[in-house]
């Protein structure tokens, strides 16, 4: 079972174990070793991040300026300056602050309109490679060389033609030279943290009690806020392994007609953002029919799970069957699930299993639109 949207007139956000029932809570608290404290019902309950799956709904990023940091954390604020060393911001959450220009993938100006453009925009600053800074403009021209910075809303530019001064209005998105960009590999128990504005950022300590909420980021940064503003909580690094942060085995796809589509980590198989049911996912399988994917073991699981769903980027269509099958063996088959359904959610005991397959096949309409996807496809230990 994965986090979903509270249902009408509910009044607590759900907390979802990675054993147990959801059930509505308040974040109340959260300590220095993860330990998380819910209310709920009058009563508090105590229950440590690596045991929960996640807590809340996610926001959706608005159209204002976002800080792309290093470690993938997304925050949303104002640009307001920035020097060979640090860029200034205003955060509505978390205030004045100094980013060090190192722990800065880039800024994205203008956050695209659709969905799917300004999910690319933002997986492009953050994932780019290169030994240049780069800014994109908002007709999609990008000039390649070296941000001298950023005063009063313009961004001095310099080219191997000579100095370029840029509005930000007139900007789209600046990548800074990814090779001086400082990033850390991530271990041990973090967590997402879903912020009301739609920042998401990385922590891998986080604390709160009854009135604030203090985030420890890489880098050795630490933000303060209200506990209010927090909406969302997906702990990483518990007992919950996502099949996207393994290799397959293999992969294979059968093309209906002539076109090929690959597999997509954490995305949906056109590269945006996994979305389902009105919501946001942050990890998960993207696919299209018709498609196998094989994982096989190192370690014993207990579980396999996962939500099951037509991306909304479909806007309704696509019709598909999933299938797992455990050590060659069919276990699961799904009825036809079609776009702008609810995702289906799966819970199979592996215990002892050595593989694990996962298909998805045509079903209404040959392979038109079939966006599927593995939303949250996990193994328990």
């Amino acid at each position: 079972m994965t986090c979903v949207p509270l249902a009408i007139g509910a009044e607590l956000p759900e907390a979802v174990p990675v054993d147990g029932e959801p059930f509505h809570a308040e974040l109340a608290g959260s300590d220095a070793q993860w330990q998380l404290t819910f209310a709920t019902e009058g009563k508090q309950r105590k229950l440590p991040a690596a045991e929960l799956l996640c807590w809340g709904t996610p926001a959706e990023i608005a159209r204002r300026p976002v800080l792309v940091l290093a470690d993938g954390g997304l925050l949303v604020a104002e640009v307001r300056q920035m020097d060979k060393g640090s860029l200034a911001a205003e955060s509505e959450l978390f205030g004045a602050l100094k980013v060090p220009l190192e722990l800065l993938a880039g800024i994205v100006f203008q956050p695209p309109a659709d969905r799917l453009r300004r999910d690319l925009l933002l997986d492009r600053v953050a994932s780019a490679t290169g030994y240049a800074d780069r800014l994109i403009l908002a007709n999609d021209d990008e000039l390649a060389g070296t941000a001298e910075g950023i005063e009063k809303e313009i961004v001095n530019f310099q080219t191997s033609l000579g100095a370029v001064p840029v509005e930000m209005r007139l900007a789209r998105a600046l990548i800074l030279n990814p090779s001086l960009v400082h990033r850390e590999k991530p271990g041990g128990l973090r967590a997402l943290a879903g912020f009301r504005d739609g920042s998401r950022l990385l922590g891998p300590h986080l604390t709160a009690d009854d009135k604030s909420l203090k985030i420890s980021l890489a880098g050795g940064l630490v933000w303060s806020t209200s506990r209010g503003q927090l909406v969302w909580l997906h702990p990483l690094g518990g007992r919950v392994t996502y099949l996207s942060d393994l290799k397959p085995q293999s992969f294979r796809h059968v093309p209906f007609l002539d076109l090929a589509w690959p597999y997509r980590l954490d995305r949906s198989v056109t590269g945006a953002w996994l979305r389902c049911g009105q919501r946001f996912y942050p990890k998960g399988l993207g696919v299209h029919s018709k498609s196998r994917l094989t994982y096989v073991f190192d370690q014993p699981y207990r579980r396999f799970q996962a939500d099951l769903g037509i991306d909304d980027e479909t806007a309704g269509r696509g019709s598909v069957r999933f299938r797992v099958l455990i050590d060659g063996s069919p276990k699961y088959e799904s009825p036809t699930i079609r776009g702008g359904m609810k995702p289906v959610p799966v819970s199979l005991d592996i215990s002892g299993a050595k593989q694990l397959d996962l298909e998805v096949d045509y079903a209404d309409r040959a392979d038109d639109m079939d966006h599927a996807d593995w939303l949250g496809a996990r193994l328990v230990r």
